[in-house]
């Protein structure tokens, strides 16, 4: 299991627990758990790289623990 670190740099948070090999798609499910959106709004990416694709795994990213990733919220605006 591995701690992975997901902040928007507007005040949200969140420490979560994982393990490596997760898609990138059920980790957003626990960090829209966490934080109370829908897994459809949330965009994960490291800074200066391109968005997460949800049919990879953390591990296929190099995502290991203590990592911090960006997170973005698209609110439909």
């Amino acid at each position: 299991m591995i701690i992975v670190h997901v902040n928007d740099r507007l005040g949200t948070k969140a420490a979560i627990p994982c393990f490596a090999s997760d898609r990138i798609k059920e980790f957003k499910i626990m960090v829209a758990a966490r934080i109370g959106r829908e897994p459809h709004e949330i965009l994960l990416k490291r800074q200066g790289q391109r968005p997460f694709k949800d049919m990879l795994t953390l591990a296929d990213y190099e995502i290991s623990n203590g990592v911090q990733l960006d997170l973005e919220v698209d609110t439909g605006d």
